[in-house]
């Protein structure tokens, strides 16, 4: 079944789509108060957070992105994949979108098309259309940071802030949470919080972006996230490009999740996200220059493990002492456990991350290599009644040489990386591999 998404330009756009399967949203600069939209398939504070924050992107292609990723996220949120889904997961979009710049984004449709399959394992459409009216004028910031850092919460963006702050005098972090238990935003505000006070001297500059897909009865929602980093980047970049043309987006990611090569043949799919895979960051970067845009993506991290960065970091001591603070899980919120005080009336939240999915295993295998592991700090300790450890074992049995790594790795086709480069991916995966098998054998 294909379903339509419809963005609209402002409150007087009249682009209807007469299909039953049709669903609607408003452009990031179109102020919710006086939306036509009797219902959308996102809330967000994109229009008021830019207003009150002064964002303001020099290049109006800035602008189509951040509408074409809240478009392709939002739509991946609500729409399941078991009911409209091929055989439970390829799902069929197609999306209607004003664009500033037409001729430039029907330059490289295709090339967009493809990548966002790639990241979602889905069918995309997107069919592109003028806008009917100039560019917003905004207000622009006086700040103006020498970087733009993505931040989760997680253990790697952690890393990444402490060694970005440390080698440059502003910078400013992107956060986007959602509603619910998750605890991402207290998280986010917390390890902020830590930063700050041990670098008291340097600029952070914190954004905190709320992007919330909206379900229904008819559109239950979908738990695999497979397009959330789309969003996350148009975000980076709507602050980079503010602050200037030659601004990059930092995302801080250990190489063996970027990669996330498949750890078992029948692992693919939903098993595996590409978020930061180098096809994709390549893809991106590749749709930018072509349409005019100079801002880039970067990941410094591409080449290390998890245990690498935390154990090459800059200013070490600071970063082990918080580093058990950070929130690595995949499912953050489905895991809470909780304990009743002596009296038996409050409850008291003790944790939630899982200890047993995909990132907290390799998380666990970084804290290991660093002598920081606690299982105490996790919901379940993990074992091999677990699916993803029973894959872990499987993997380190499967990936004993680095041909074999190289076979599985070009399986994702041309990513526009040198040999050297490849090199270095299949050398880092190899690293990675064996940082989690000496944590699954520990004994």
């Amino acid at each position: 079944m294909k379903i339509n998404i419809i963005l609209k330009e402002n409150a007087r756009d009249k682009f209807l789509l007469s299909d039953e399967d049709s669903y609607y949203l408003d452009s990031i600069f179109t102020n919710p108060e006086i939306s036509t939209l009797n219902t959308s398939i996102v809330k967000h504070n994109l229009f008021h957070y830019i207003g009150k924050h002064k964002i303001n992107p020099q290049n109006t292609l800035i602008g189509d992105f951040s509408n074409i990723a809240l478009s392709v996220y939002s739509v991946d949120q609500v729409v399941n994949r078991e009911k409209f889904g091929v055989h439970g997961w390829s799902r069929y979009f197609s999306l209607y979108v004003p664009v500033y710049n037409l001729d430039k984004w029907l330059n490289v449709k295709t090339e967009l098309e493809q990548l966002l399959s790639f990241l979602s394992g889905d069918k995309w459409i997107l069919n592109f259309r003028q806008t009917s009216e100039s560019f917003p004028q905004l207000q622009s910031a006086a700040f103006k940071p020498k970087k733009v850092c993505l931040f989760s919460g997680g253990m790697d963006s952690f890393i990444g802030i402490n060694d970005l702050i440390n080698n440059h005098d502003e910078i400013a972090t992107i956060s986007h949470h959602k509603g619910g238990n998750s605890g991402e935003l207290s998280v986010q505000k917390s390890l902020i919080k830590i930063l700050k006070n041990e670098y008291k001297e340097k600029n952070i500059h914190p954004f905190y972006f709320y992007v919330q897909g909206l379900k229904d009865e008819f559109l239950k929602g979908e738990k695999t996230q497979r397009a959330r980093s789309i969003v996350f980047l148009a975000l980076g970049l709507l602050i980079a490009n503010t602050a200037g043309e030659n601004i990059n987006v930092v995302i801080p990611e250990n190489g063996l999740i970027s990669l996330n090569i498949p750890l078992t043949p029948s692992r693919g799919g939903s098993h595996s996200t590409k978020t930061t895979h180098p096809k994709y960051i390549n893809g991106l970067n590749d749709i930018f220059e072509k349409v005019g845009i100079s801002n880039r993506i970067e990941n410094p991290y591409r080449f290390k493990t998890k245990g690498e960065m935390l154990d090459k970091c800059i200013n070490k001591d600071f970063v082990k002492k918080h580093i058990r603070k950070t929130l690595s899980c995949s499912k953050p919120g489905y895991h809470k456990q909780w304990t009743k005080s002596a009296n038996a009336k409050k409850r008291d939240k003790i944790q939630n991350q899982c200890g047993y999915c995909v990132p907290c295993i390799i998380r666990r295998a970084s804290l290991h290599k660093n002598n920081l592991d606690f299982a105490a700090d996790y919901v379940s300790n993990v074992d091999n009644s677990r699916a993803d450890y029973r894959a872990f074992e499987l993997a380190t049995a499967r990936f004993t040489s680095r041909k074999k790594i190289m076979l599985e790795f070009i399986k994702s086709g041309a990513m526009n990386l040198t040999g050297e480069e490849i090199k270095n991916y299949v050398g880092m995966y190899s690293r990675g591999i064996k940082e989690v098998k000496a944590f699954i054998t520990r004994g």
